[in-house]
């Protein structure tokens, strides 16, 4: 028989399956968020985007003003630190060579000169002369001619420089597209972080386990204690669909219908436990009732359901981690000193269940007897396991400081994997 695979937590690994009406609670919140973006915070935000996106007066790939120089040939232009041209349109259309994404123009200056440009048309300005342009602002800029460029070698007066009417140039937004753009972005990474922030918080309060680091669950066992006791409950754990199994120390994340399942109807309805007090003290009465005995009839059973209690109050918040351990302790020795392996606390337990079903006059007892069985025969089987953690567990609690050993939960852990699949 192959190994037994955990059902673990990531049957909904981003919480949203039993939260899907939460999800739809935020498409109202997001829509105002993105309204509020566009026409309250947009227009504030505009005037300073426009001024760290616009060139500076004068700068390359700016408009050219009207005091600027008016370069005629190469002298000018490399004599003069910023510069303008005019050129007829014609050149500006047809005359260009594409290197990569960028377009360059064959110009050729008063001088008769022949040069490469590559210009912002965004700043090309109208004159007085029809079909001729007032190019923008530009500068002399040595490069390493592109082999599209250098197939004009011949017919270029120089290609180890261009005129770079360009600059840093970047199209500016309207008004109107920045806040419509301002307000796509910021939605989407207000939703992202809002979705972190649900699985983190989600995964603090046990709801659901972390969908990467599965090994952090809160819920799987800290020491050697809890692990051990988890095994005493991992046949119940495993057998009801609202249930994940071991080694979570509850055997369920907490779903708000596994807390509602577990407070109102499997601690309220049947057993009565509204409480802290209410809780423990049926605890201690299942534990008391076979300390130091052996001679009580299906102390598996009562024992069992005793740490399977514990881990059911601590899910829904009657105690805390610290008062689970220090219970799981007092139970889990009782359990050692009552039975002397896994198999008779098992046996005991199954013997438990059996008689408690035909108590209650249930018509299936046999068969659902039996289908526990099965389930511990399929956990036993499997190498690594709920009953693969030695019997004869150190269950040592020190109050304050926890386990010391944990040996045994770092080997479990260690090859732990977070399953959707049941047995």
């Amino acid at each position: 028989m192959g190994s037994v695979r955990y059902k673990i937590s990531n049957k909904n690994i981003y919480g949203f399956k039993t939260n899907m009406y939460q999800m739809f609670l935020w498409i109202p919140v997001m829509i105002a968020f993105v309204l509020a973006l566009e026409f309250a915070v947009g227009p504030l935000l505009y005037k300073i985007y426009q001024r760290n996106v616009a060139l500076g007066e004068c700068e390359a790939g700016n408009k050219a003003g009207a005091d600027i120089f008016v370069a005629e040939s190469i002298a000018d232009m490399e004599r003069m630190g910023t510069f303008t041209l005019i050129i007829k349109g014609v050149v500006i259309n047809y005359d260009t060579v594409r290197c990569g994404n960028h377009i360059y123009h064959r110009i050729t200056l008063p001088s008769g000169e022949k040069v490469i440009a590559h210009i912002n048309k965004n700043a090309i300005q109208d004159t007085d002369e029809a079909g001729v342009y007032r190019m923008p602002a530009g500068v002399w800029k040595e490069w390493e001619a592109p082999g599209e460029i250098m197939v004009f070698d011949k017919i270029l007066t120089v290609t180890d420089h261009y005129v770079d009417m360009y600059g840093d140039y970047v199209p500016v937004l309207s008004e109107r597209d920045y806040s419509r753009a301002l307000g796509r972005k910021a939605s989407a990474w207000v939703y992202v972080l809002g979705v972190l922030l649900y699985r983190v918080a989600g995964v603090r309060r046990r709801r659901f386990a972390p969908a990467f680091l599965w090994k952090r669950d809160p819920l799987l066992p800290r020491n050697d204690l809890e692990c051990w006791c988890a095994s005493t409950f991992a046949v119940w754990a495993h057998s009801f669909p609202i249930l994940e199994g071991w080694p979570l120390v509850t055997g369920a994340h907490g779903s708000r219908k596994v807390v509602s399942n577990f407070r109102n109807v499997a601690l309220g309805e049947q057993w009565g436990i509204r409480n802290r007090e209410d809780g423990l003290c049926t605890v201690h009465g299942l534990v008391e009732e076979h300390a130091g005995r052996l001679d009580t009839m299906y102390a598996g059973w009562d024992l069992c359901r005793a740490t399977q209690l514990l881990g059911m109050m601590y899910l829904v918040k009657m105690i805390g981690r610290e008062e689970m351990d220090r219970e799981f302790c007092a139970a889990g020795k009782v359990i050692q000193q009552r039975f002397t392996s896994w198999d008779g606390l098992v046996e005991s337990y199954l013997d438990g269940y059996r008689a408690w079903q035909e108590q209650i006059g249930s018509p299936d007892a046999a068969r659902s007897a039996e289908q526990r069985r099965n389930i511990f025969k399929q956990l036993k089987a499997n190498p690594d396991g709920p009953y693969s953690v030695p019997w004869r567990t150190d269950l040592t609690w020190v109050p304050g400081n926890g386990m010391v050993e944990q040996k045994v939960v770092k080997r479990v852990l260690s090859r732990y994997r977070a399953q959707d699949t049941y047995l």
